[in-house]
């Protein structure tokens, strides 16, 4: 089953590994074929919106639509008031409901709420339709999850309240999260790392929580930022040799930074491909290996370079 015949892809990984990243190039390559894309990007700073050169809407509404990509910021207590909006029809009452200090300390107080109402609202999403015609709003929702302890929180969340609830409104609503969450034909949970030391360790420990504690669907695995050029010792042997017998300063010191950059690109390369191979032991996904970009600042044009990537192994 291909990756974007699904209805909802969650990225997860550790922070810093670049999910954001993968995140947006996903989407953009999910609407290469046709898709209608929610990018979702939960409690961050907008990255998402601004990595597609946008700026972002308020946290729950849709923000501008970029190459068939509609993008939108979830934030916990965002998603609850909004809720309450749905349930609460006089405005009046709601603001006061909202403003008041005993509604605030509840949200503050209350463990796993706003995970929760956010797995909530990207849910509600998910299985929009359109008033008119019954379709669907979105073929696929993409979410960018906050980093790997915390984004595996909100996953834990629907099965978490359907657990400590009975019979009702909450547990009927938690069992039809749990049961999308745990679709494989529907969802799939796709981790993001770096090959090297620590986030391949989490990456590892993040693959078996998914499979055995939540019992959720994997996707792929994206290994990014990779070193993938490795010079021969004699080529680097050489430049050092050029910069000692070298009488001008300025080509001695080109040859010199030359020397020492390739031996840094190989020793990186050489770093990646021992964590590449120990990803491949450990874990049993489909890889998609992401190339280091070098760029001054970080924009559309790479997160294409990237689709193409993407498309060509998925």
């Amino acid at each position: 089953m291909h990756l974007f015949d699904r209805k909802l892809l969650f990225v997860v990984g550790k922070g810093g590994v670049g999910k954001t990243t993968v995140s947006c190039a996903l989407a953009l390559a999910a609407a290469r074929r046709g898709k209608r894309v929610l990018l979702c990007e939960v409690d961050g700073v907008s990255r998402a919106a601004r990595l597609l050169g946008v700026e972002p809407a308020e946290p729950g509404a849709v923000g501008p639509v970029v190459e068939g990509v509609s993008v939108m910021g979830i934030e916990g207590s965002a998603a609850l008031a909004e809720y309450l909006g749905m349930v609460v029809p006089v405005r009046r009452f709601l603001q006061a409901v909202i403003a008041s200090d005993l509604y605030q300390y509840f949200v503050a107080a209350a463990s796993g709420l706003k995970e929760l109402m956010t797995i909530g609202k990207i849910f509600f999403e998910a299985q929009k339709t359109d008033a008119r015609s019954g379709e669907p709003t979105w073929d696929l929702v993409i979410v960018d999850a906050p980093a790997t302890g915390h984004g595996l929180q909100y996953l834990r969340m629907p099965r978490a309240a359907r657990d400590a609830f009975g019979a009702g409104l909450v547990r009927r609503e938690a069992d039809r999260v749990v049961e999308l969450l745990s679709d494989p034909k529907q969802t799939a949970i796709n981790l993001v790392t770096t090959a090297e030391e620590m986030p391949v360790n989490e990456t590892v420990t993040m693959a078996e929580q998914v499979r055995a504690e939540l019992q959720m669907p994997l996707g792929a695995l994206f290994v990014n930022r990779l070193h993938l050029e490795k010079f021969r010792v004699s080529d680097i042997e050489a430049l050092w040799q050029a910069s000692r017998r070298s009488r001008h300063a300025d080509k001695k010191a080109i040859f010199e930074e030359v020397a020492a950059r390739a031996e840094e690109e190989s020793g990186w390369t050489d770093i990646n491909r021992r964590y590449r191979k120990q990803l491949s032991q450990k874990i049993d996904l489909e890889q998609v290996e992401l190339p280091l970009l070098f760029a001054e600042e970080f924009g559309l044009d790479q997160l294409h370079e990237l689709v193409e990537v993407i498309e060509e192994a998925i």
